[in-house]
């Protein structure tokens, strides 16, 4: 590699163009709204530092819309870390202070492991399918 083929300072070091942001292969979230006005927001990958604010984001523009309840489906997550955990938290707070009803599904260890030895898993109200 010769110095002009380096990149300037501050530059990616490859090219990015033409490819995906790195959390597009490990999250996927998707929102439906039951006719009772509860919200459903599921969420399939990995929540890590990455991820988190995309999750974020997603959960806080549905907390913004005032619904009778949000409901998380992390039933198919593969791993959650502190970045994940901290997000449940702070959208636990938003949901609290705008009087929205928060239920947590969570049916894999991944999930309920790291709510467990944090302690958090008393935070919340944890069910095992989207029914009530």
């Amino acid at each position: 590699m010769t110095t002009s083929d380096l990149p300037a300072e501050g530059q990616p070091d490859v090219s990015t163009e033409g490819t995906e942001a790195p959390f597009d292969d490990v999250i996927t979230l998707s929102t439906s709204t039951d006719e009772d006005g509860v919200v459903t927001v599921t969420v399939v990958g990995e929540v890590d530092t990455f991820t988190a604010p995309v999750l974020r984001s997603t959960l806080d523009s549905q907390l913004e819309q005032s619904p009778k309840e949000l409901v998380i489906d992390l039933s198919g997550v593969q791993f959650l870390g502190s970045a994940g955990l901290a997000v449940l938290v702070e959208t636990q707070k938003s949901s609290r202070a705008r009087d929205v009803s928060l239920r947590l599904i969570a049916t894999t260890r991944a999930v309920t492991r790291p709510l467990e030895v944090t302690g958090l898993i008393d935070l919340f109200t944890i069910a095992d399918s989207t029914a009530r």
